[in-house]
């Protein structure tokens, strides 16, 4: 059987079938920030995200010990699970010792990944670094999980976002989107996980010919659920095949109904003000 063959599996675990589509949850936030409301309990929370319509987790490896219960508990219904490999200094905020432009660092491996029965792994790619070199050395990284996810038949998701100094303010510049994006189909990612430019037709532009799954980052918790709502709407409408959410979700003042509102708009394609009716 072919490595090819291995992705087309694994891959097939994360996405509906029916749909093509995905639900995906990320709760890797504690790896980069410490201490996340919200994130108290992973077990439990996962379990009530599961119950509500989560097709995959994104997760640490340490949090699979906490996926583990889940896993024994659901059996075949429990959602997918996507290794995040590496770590990032650049979240935190300054008065957490956070940096203005941080690096990055694998903590895994592929092989880890495969070990722990992942169905995917995901690591980041940043563009615009002040330093040419550290831009050049994450390449190199990236590129090297994507050739290991080649040799054993797992699929790479690949995090592009525009986060280095010299992109100043504009990280959700459609331009910058459309550049990053593609030089992560280039690098070798099976799907992308990135930022939502802001509104459905720039989105569109930015992936237009990508030919690969697209998924949109939650980023920051929004300011109401209608503008989270608005996001998976229009990231659908531009060509997405889903989202990654973390905080919009698990931050959520009910986690259980925007993780089953989020589900039934993404797979069931019911409307905003339907899926704000389940809320």
């Amino acid at each position: 059987m072919s490595a090819e063959t291995g992705k087309a599996l694994r891959y097939s675990r994360i996405v509906n079938p029916q749909t093509g589509r995905a639900v995906l949850v990320a709760l890797d936030h504690g790896l980069h920030l410490g201490a996340t409301p919200g994130l108290e309990n992973p077990s439990a929370l996962m379990k009530t995200l599961a119950d509500n319509g989560a097709d995959a987790f994104l997760l640490a490896p340490g949090l699979l010990r906490d996926y583990r219960p889940v896993a024994e508990a659901l059996g075949r219904k429990a959602p997918a699970v996507i290794v995040r490999l590496d770590w990032a200094n650049m979240w935190r905020s300054p008065d957490e010792l956070g940096f203005p432009e941080g690096r990055t660092r694998l903590i895994a491996s592929v092989e880890d990944a495969l070990r722990y029965g992942a169905d995917g792994v995901l690591v980041y790619y940043f563009m615009g670094l002040d330093n040419p070199d550290a831009e050049a050395e994450l390449v190199m990284n990236v590129a090297q999980v994507a050739r290991d996810c080649e040799r054993l038949g797992i699929p790479c998701f690949i995090e592009p976002m525009a986060r280095g100094t010299r992109v100043g303010q504009a990280i959700y510049s459609p331009d910058y989107v459309k550049i990053h994006v593609r030089q992560s189909v280039e690098i070798g990612a099976d799907a992308i996980k990135t930022d939502y430019t802001g509104d459905s037709a720039s989105f569109k532009a930015a992936i237009n010919g990508v030919g690969r799954p697209v998924f949109i980052a939650g980023g920051p918790k929004t300011s109401g659920v209608r503008q989270a709502l608005e996001m998976v709407s229009g990231a659908l409408e531009a060509g997405a095949k889903g989202i990654f959410f973390g905080r919009n979700i698990f931050q959520a003042k009910d986690p259980a109904r925007m993780m089953q509102a989020s589900a039934r708009l993404i797979h069931d394609n019911i409307s905003i003000d339907e899926a704000l009716s389940l809320l």
